[in-house]
């Protein structure tokens, strides 16, 4: 049988939860941030990168390693928020953001021109960041709900 002290505690085991997928939302919106600048900033600083000693951020490998963190933190922090809110526009969002960065990121070298890899990374990202923040609204308001209504704090 349940007892109160087992209630408590699985509340503070979802509070910490809610904590979790919020800090992850922090890491992919500056990981999703961090990709897109990148892209619309290098080709300005491109000149300075070997002078600067930052030549590998001009690679493909670069954007490969981004495109990996922008990925592991939305799948990290997007998937257990919707698993919580079940706001399905949320992970239709993330698809279609990840859908498009992998893409730049892995495939318009080998399909397409590479002129479509700045647009393309670009809209992917920004559509991942604002569902990042979504999902961080959306969380943050279960996490109000479920955890500041009760006396464990």
């Amino acid at each position: 049988m349940a007892t109160v002290k087992d209630f408590t505690n699985s509340l503070i085991l979802r509070c910490n939860e809610f904590k979790a997928i919020l800090n992850l939302d922090n890491f992919g919106i500056v990981a999703s941030s961090l990709c897109l600048v990148h892209c619309l900033v290098l080709p300005f600083v491109l000149l300075f990168l070997p002078f600067l000693g930052l030549q590998f951020l001009a690679s493909n490998l670069a954007h490969k390693y981004l495109a990996f963190f922008v990925f592991l933190f939305a799948l990290t922090a997007i998937v257990p928020g919707y698993l919580q809110h079940k706001n399905q526009y949320i992970l239709y969002a993330m698809i279609f953001g990840l859908s498009l960065v992998l893409f730049a990121s892995f495939a318009t070298n080998n399909i397409m021109n590479d002129s479509y890899e700045v647009p393309l990374i670009t809209i992917g990202n920004l559509v991942l960041v604002a569902t990042h923040l979504k999902n961080r609204k959306l969380c943050a308001q279960l996490h109000n709900l479920n955890c500041h209504n009760h006396d464990h704090y």
